[in-house]
């Protein structure tokens, strides 16, 4: 109620992007306060084992990408509860992503609408502060994907790049469907299969889809992923439909222009990819569930739906970190009923 009634009003003034640089700087300056953190972690933290082909998760609840895109302050987002934690998108070179402004709320949706890019300092600044920040236990992932203007085989050797170089520092890599081509994607993922035996420890590959994927692109990423022994999904990232926001003006959104949809605007788009996945995917495959997960019962729901983890984002701008402990206490509930 605090964050709603006091802090959210207050930060809503400020553009979404500022924002951000302010809560990122607020961030770093906590991750010194040393006491502070202790007591947040020992606030926040809630006990949900889950295990995963080497992977424990210490509860049901992850960030997903988006939010950390820079490497900046996972270390210190892991003190609000979270099992989990993704960073990026992160490619080989430094991107600037698209021009200013490209961040903007929906508050009567409690939705965002984006179209960034995949604005990052690079694999080699990340992998430095990956190196040197990573102090707690939690899951560390890595979202990747090429340089903006790569091209035929150079989008292979992207991301071999940012695959290799960040193998040994992180504990998983999503690949995003739909942000190259399904060809250059059977060759992308090829490789990184022949990569990843080359080295000592395993790390586990997800495919995350977009929340607009029709069945026969899903049955199509499912075979490429069980053909190269990925370890699941994540379903979903954002929409580009924009029927689920209600109760914003026509006038707005035309103000606002392009730009895909995540939050409460994605409507049943990704609860019912999960529900596919899960009917259509062996049990020794993992479900991630995200894409308006915004409330406790959104996350029970998800899963029902046949999720092992959730993931959110927009519910954290709009509810504040206390929704992480929130929904992992009803998941944990829920898991006692049944």
């Amino acid at each position: 109620m605090l964050y709603r009634n006091i802090f959210r009003p207050l930060l809503f003034t400020v553009n979404p992007e500022q924002c951000h640089r302010m809560l990122v700087k607020t961030l770093k300056f906590y991750g010194h306060i040393f006491p502070l953190r202790m007591f947040y972690r020992k606030c926040y933290h809630t006990c949900n084992p889950f295990h995963f082909q080497g992977l424990q998760f210490q509860n049901r609840v992850g960030l997903s990408a988006g939010f950390d895109k820079e490497a900046q302050v996972f270390d210190q987002l892991s003190d609000f509860g979270f099992a989990f934690i993704e960073i990026g998108t992160i490619t080989p070179s430094p991107q600037e992503g698209n021009p200013c402004p490209r961040i903007f709320r929906t508050p009567a949706d409690q939705s965002l609408i984006s179209r960034t890019g995949f604005n990052n300092p690079g694999v080699e600044v990340v992998f430095k502060r990956i190196s040197r920040n990573r102090k707690h236990p939690y899951i560390l992932g890595v979202n990747i994907n090429k340089d903006a203007n790569s091209t035929g085989q150079q989008v292979v050797k992207d991301f071999e790049k940012v695959f290799v170089r960040l193998y040994e520092v992180a504990d998983y890599f999503t690949v995003n469907w739909g942000s190259i081509s399904a060809e250059e994607m059977d060759m992308v993922l090829s490789r990184l299969a022949d990569l990843r035996k080359s080295f000592p420890m395993h790390r586990a590959i997800f495919l995350k889809f977009p929340a607009d994927v029709p069945e026969k692109v899903l049955d199509k990423g499912i075979a490429m992923a069980e053909h190269y022994g990925l370890q699941g999904f994540i379903a979903t990232g954002p929409t580009k439909g924009r029927d689920d926001l209600k109760e914003t003006s026509p006038v707005m959104l035309q103000h606002i222009g392009n730009g895909q949809v995540s939050g409460k605007g994605i409507g049943l788009r990704s609860l019912n990819v999960v529900k596919y996945l899960h009917h259509h995917i062996g049990k020794e495959m993992l479900v991630i569930g995200s894409g308006n997960v915004m409330t406790p019962e959104d996350a029970k729901k998800m899963i029902k739906a046949g999720a092992d983890l959730v993931e959110i984002y927009s519910a954290m701008i709009y509810n504040g970190p206390g929704i992480v402990k929130k929904m992992n206490k009803g998941i944990l509930s829920e898991n006692k009923i049944h």
